[in-house]
């Protein structure tokens, strides 16, 4: 609501009827264009008294003359006229004063602050002071530029500004329509009007974000997002489970404990984003993103305890349209209760807390496990009961087949001892002639194998007898010797030998260690032993 302080004209109200539409550049626009003719008109009152002022004649150059723009006029309209001659009498304004007249006249116009609302186009912060672009929020393309409008919150008003945001879990964004309050005064340094903030409304700002969310409820039902998710099929045992929250907030820590303490082996996916503040919406569906390429069954996005304004976050579109568009189920546990936020809509299951959440998952599993074993008591019990009639049914079969078995064992019992009668007649006289036979070959054996014995040793003599012939031991004692070198080696040939080299000689009775002093081929004359006389 526009306070009851603010005076009738100079409310700005760009709410639009069926007749016409005002933007908030148009008012403003207008306003500057009046004040620049008021300035004007007092300008050619004192010339035309007699009142001093700077003359452009006098340095020999011509000045356009400033012209009163109509309201609505186009830019053609509010541009000079080309070859228009002006008169060297026209009173020309230094820069300086021109912003002293504007000034006054803005002041005399805006005398109090003036409430403007608007869409914000753009945000930027410098050494504490925020600036933010408005325009209308219907404007088109080509309106965006002409009717514009600088609005700056200095450093020491954005502080109790930044508290009401907080306070009502909302902040500005390129889009958002605000509702301000402020000054209008002008930028002599950068030839601007600018608006500079004293208030936000930031119970407006409330309101139009309800009205923004039910807006997206509707799109979002329109395309047939709004139940998406829930048609996609949860696994009947979700246990590879993919985890959207801040990490290690007390919304993981809740949500896994449930996990940990159900003895199921889960498997648990992290993917971290913040869940609060203007950069969660992008990291929120960011992190779903990744959870794409893993495999899992069901994705939960969690988040602690907090304020109704921290909630914000699941309410834009972006987390919206990530959940309804994500290829796997996604429950939700955003920790608030009594609220639900465009995240819980859309997702195919919504809880109240993380701890809620971490339960329902367990929950899915156990009912699951459940079910298995009460089907499998069935089965145990129509087994055992299907195991007792077949052993019922075993145990007739066998008894009968006993009977069976008596009776024939009975009606054969007389052939087989008939048989066995004779068999036994028929084995005695087997052995009786086998054992005749076996005598005979044993005596025949027996000469056979003392003939080979004889001969046997026979011929190990004369073996012993060509062994001794050749016995080494039997050479030495014929008077031989066997000569080797110090490795053992016996020495075949004086030529292996050479002067200096140790030698053993073998005889029957010891053994004796020589040094070669020369050697000599077979059949050269030894060689003499050398005299005293001079001659040979």
């Amino acid at each position: 609501m526009v306070p009851d302080s603010v005076p009738e004209e100079q409310r700005f109200d760009f709410a639009t009827d069926d007749a016409a539409s005002t933007s908030a550049g148009d008012v403003l626009r207008r306003r500057m264009d009046d004040v620049l003719a008021a300035a004007q008109r007092a300008e050619q009152r004192r010339a035309t008294t007699g009142t001093p002022g700077r003359q452009a004649g006098r340095r020999g150059a011509g000045v356009a003359r400033a012209r009163r723009v109509q309201p609505g006029a186009g830019a053609s309209d509010r541009s000079p006229r080309r070859g228009a001659e002006e008169s060297p009498a026209d009173p020309a304004l230094s820069v300086s004063e021109f912003y002293e007249r504007v000034k006054a006249a803005l002041a005399r116009e805006f005398s109090e602050e003036v409430w403007v609302v608007g869409e914000i186009r753009g945000l930027r912060e410098s050494r504490g002071h925020h600036y933010i672009e408005l325009a209308d929020e219907s404007a088109g393309e080509s309106e965006r530029v002409a009717a514009q409008l600088e609005v700056v919150c200095w450093a020491r008003e954005w502080s109790r500004v930044a508290e009401a945001l907080t306070q009502a879990g909302v902040w500005l964004e390129v889009g958002r329509v605000v509702r301000v309050r402020g000054r209008v005064s002008v930028w002599e340094g950068g030839s601007k009007l600018r608006f500079t903030l004293t208030e936000l409304d930031v119970e407006a700002m409330v309101g139009g974000i309800a009205a923004a969310r039910r807006r997206l409820l509707h799109t979002l039902e329109v395309e047939g997002l709004l139940e998406a998710n829930r048609r996609l099929e949860l696994s009947a045992v979700p246990l590879r489970v993919g985890v959207v929250t801040s990490p290690g907030s007390e919304a993981q820590r809740d949500f896994v404990g449930q996990l940990d303490r159900s003895g199921f082996a889960f498997e648990v996916f992290f993917a971290a984003t913040l869940v609060q503040g203007a950069e969660a919406p992008a990291q929120i569906a960011a992190a779903l993103g990744r959870l794409a390429s893993t495999p899992i069954d069901l994705a939960v996005v969690v988040r602690g305890g907090g304020g109704r304004g921290d909630l914000a976050a699941f309410d834009s579109e972006v987390v919206a349209r990530a959940i309804a568009t994500a290829p796997f189920p996604v429950w939700t546990g955003i920790g608030h209760t009594g609220d639900r936020s465009v995240a819980d809509e859309v997702a195919q299951r919504a809880m109240i807390t993380p701890t809620q959440c971490g339960e329902a998952v367990v929950g899915r599993v156990a009912e699951y496990v459940g079910e298995i074993e009460r089907k499998a008591g069935v089965l145990t019990g129509l087994a055992r009961a299907r195991l007792d009639s077949a052993a019922y049914q075993l145990a007739a079969v066998a008894a009968g087949l006993a009977r069976n078995v008596r009776h024939h064992l009975e009606g054969r019992s007389v052939e087989l001892r008939a048989a066995a009668l004779e068999l036994a007649r028929i084995a005695e006289a087997r052995l009786r002639r086998e054992a005749v036979a076996l005598f005979r070959r044993s005596g025949l054996l027996g000469a056979t194998t003392r003939r080979s014995l004889l001969s046997g040793e026979q011929d190990l003599l004369r073996r012993q007898l060509v062994l001794r012939a050749f016995d080494p031991i039997r050479q030495l004692e014929r008077g031989w010797t066997l000569t080797s070198d110090t490795a053992g080696r016996p020495v075949h040939s004086a030529a292996t030998l050479a002067p200096g080299a140790r030698m053993t000689t073998r005889f029957v009775d010891g053994e004796t260690l020589s040094v070669v002093e020369a050697t000599r081929p077979s059949g050269a004359a030894p060689d003499r032993p050398r005299t005293g006389g001079k001659g040979p």
